[in-house]
């Protein structure tokens, strides 16, 4: 009888002040951040880390399964990693950006990449236009 084991080393991720930061601020809300609004609300808690280095945290901290990130425009924001599949609406006037999810179109793009011999490994659905309060 041959036994087959497998090891599954986890990423080794020192979990440095600057990360514990950063992923205690996203995990903390249900909203999108970018870099530059993590730098802010870290600021506003006398928090001073570097943008350099908040790029490369999100960068590591996303790498590592910790964070999840979707690109909106040209830029990243990134998200707990814990939420249910979804798609995004942006507002393209005030930036808002809202969740959502419609079964219906999860089974348009599986029947469309079915009938192309397409086989999904993840999508990402944005929707640009204007928020009920900028319309």
């Amino acid at each position: 009888m041959i036994i087959i084991i497998f090891i599954i080393r986890p990423m080794s991720l020192r979990m440095t002040p600057q990360r514990h930061a950063v992923l205690t601020l996203i995990n903390g809300s249900a909203r999108h951040w970018d870099a530059e609004a993590i730098s802010r609300a870290l600021q506003k808690n006398d928090q001073r880390i570097g943008i350099a280095t908040i790029y490369r945290t999100l960068s590591v901290l996303e790498e590592a399964g910790l964070i999840a990130a979707v690109v909106i425009g040209q830029r990243k924001h990134y998200e707990r990693i814990d939420k249910p599949h979804h798609d995004h609406m942006v507002c393209e006037a005030c930036g808002r950006i809202e969740e959502f999810f419609h079964q219906d179109i999860e089974t348009l793009q599986h029947d469309i990449a079915k009938r192309h011999g397409f086989c999904i490994q993840g999508h990402s659905l944005v929707i640009f236009g204007l928020c009920r309060q900028c319309q």
